[in-house]
């Protein structure tokens, strides 16, 4: 973070805009809105400006910028169009230390001024450290049109109530669970509807409930199986996040990628139960009891898993021990291994003509032995899970089952993140490709012809290797 974003109390507070032109014009638009008391120092004025003026909304000194003391103003902009004067202005402010922002010139600027979104008293700044207006503008836009346009009315309810709840519900704890459950409910349907007195009508009758309850009864808490997505963490699923963020504690397993992880509360607690390959690792059972043991004290637990929780990740036991104990929980699908590898190599899971199935499988069964690959044919996608030290096995069983050693494959090594690898080679040279390249898991095998493509649709980064000779040797076969 190269800023901290701070919302600062301007409402009759001095403060000083050099320059009279159209962007000095906005700031000075910017200050009037926030309250403060704006002195405009140029030698000319706008004709915004000049109105503001006239209509003594500004207080307008004529003349150029000198050595004068800033000691009265709390922030100071340098907005004329002459680079030497806003130095000037920036140096001056230095001295005095105040705040200054100086217009499209980060490295003189002690504050930058960013887009806002106003949903007045709440107020959304962003920010890119003054290194793309254009992306703040982008990402102002698209959070106005994901936030309610009532979300004010929500947060002035909240605010009138805060005092009287804080009173009614004294442990923090569960003061923030109170706000949680009714701002997601009934109270928010009806502020964002703009029916305000019902909304308060609703959040006395949630206090009321909250107040009734039985002190001694255990409260039960909910789990989340969630889909964390294949690596990226744009992937995962908004509801996916919501839950995330709405999370008491957080078990996630290893291949999460950690940027996931700081969608959490930050009181949340996490805790990795991953399982590590040939080391010490919470057992299944273990992690069956630990996530009963939460959500039965009361705890609302993210169960965060990679890819899709109901592919190759042992869901069905989680859900079986919740299911055993009475609890309630959620399940949340996610963009899943095969499908994010895939998209982000440019290889059709299925194609006209080419491929018409997909057969999903596992490089090793709960017994850590080689699956059965007979139930794959010639027309279909293989995509096969965790199978990086069994590709030898795998490449035997294939041809022993009378597949084509021309047939293509292809690795995906840490498929949707940056340093995403997609290794092309030929079914019956798989083992000696793999350990040529050195590949590691996470890695995602797909067989078939589908395979072919990855060159020509690659889009997401050019990192296809392909295993000479072999490759080529079957194009020319091809074209004979």
């Amino acid at each position: 973070m190269q800023h901290l974003p701070l919302h600062a109390d301007l409402k009759n507070r001095p403060c000083l805009v050099v320059g009279g032109g159209p962007v000095a014009e906005k700031r000075v638009r910017q200050l009037l809105d926030a309250g403060a008391r704006v002195t405009v120092l140029a030698p000319a004025l706008s004709g915004g400006l000049a109105e503001l003026a006239a209509r003594a909304q500004v207080q307008y000194e004529p003349g150029t910028f000198d050595a004068r003391s800033l000691d009265p103003y709390w922030l100071v902009v340098a907005a004329t169009d002459d680079r030497a004067v806003n130095a000037q202005v920036a140096a001056a402010a230095e001295a005095v230390k105040r705040f200054c922002n100086v217009v499209d010139d980060p490295e003189h600027c002690t504050f930058l001024m960013p887009a806002l979104i106003d949903f007045d008293p709440v107020t959304i700044a962003v920010g890119t450290a003054g290194q793309s207006p254009v992306v703040a503008r982008w990402l102002k836009g698209l959070i106005e049109t994901v936030v309610p346009a009532r979300v004010g009315t929500l947060a002035r309810l909240a605010g009138r109530w805060r005092e009287r709840i804080r009173n009614a519900i004294p442990a923090i704890g569960e003061r923030r669970r109170f706000w949680e459950d009714a701002l997601t409910g009934d109270v928010a349907d009806h502020a964002y509807a703009g029916r305000e007195e019902h909304a308060e009508q609703a959040l006395a009758a949630a206090l009321e409930r909250w107040r009734n309850a039985d002190p001694k009864a255990a409260r039960t808490g909910e789990a989340y199986l969630v889909g964390a997505g294949p690596g990226s963490p744009d992937l995962i699923t908004v509801r996916g996040r919501q839950l995330l963020a709405h999370a008491d504690v957080v078990l996630y397993d290893r291949l999460v990628n950690p940027a996931i992880l700081s969608f959490a509360r930050r009181d949340a607690e996490l805790v990795c139960v991953g399982k590590t390959p040939h080391k010490p690792s919470i057992t299944q059972v273990q992690l069956n009891r630990l996530l009963v043991q939460l959500v039965a004290s009361g705890k609302r637990v993210c169960r965060l898993k990679g890819g899709d929780p109901m592919i190759f990740g042992r869901v069905g036991e989680e859900l079986e021990a919740l299911t055993q104990a009475g609890l309630p929980f959620q399940i949340v699908p996610g963009v899943s291994a095969v499908e994010g590898c895939a998209a982000y190599a440019g290889i059709p899971l299925t194609l006209r003509g080419v491929a018409h199935a997909i057969l999903i499988t596992t490089g090793h069964t709960r017994d850590h032995v080689s699956p059965d690959l007979a139930a794959y044919q010639p027309g279909q996608t293989l995509a096969l899970y965790m199978g990086v030290e069994r590709f030898a096995s795998i490449v035997d069983q294939l041809l022993g089952n009378g597949h084509d050693p021309a047939t293509p494959v292809a690795i995906v090594e840490s498929g949707t993140l940056p340093e995403q690898r997609v290794i092309r080679a030929t079914l019956g040279d798989l083992a000696r490709v793999a350990a040529e390249h050195r590949v590691a898991s996470p890695a995602l095998l797909l067989v078939g012809e589908t395979v072919r493509h990855a060159e020509r649709y690659a889009w997401f980064n050019r990192n296809v290797l392909v295993a000479p000779p072999e490759i080529d040797a079957i194009k020319r076969k091809r074209q004979l």
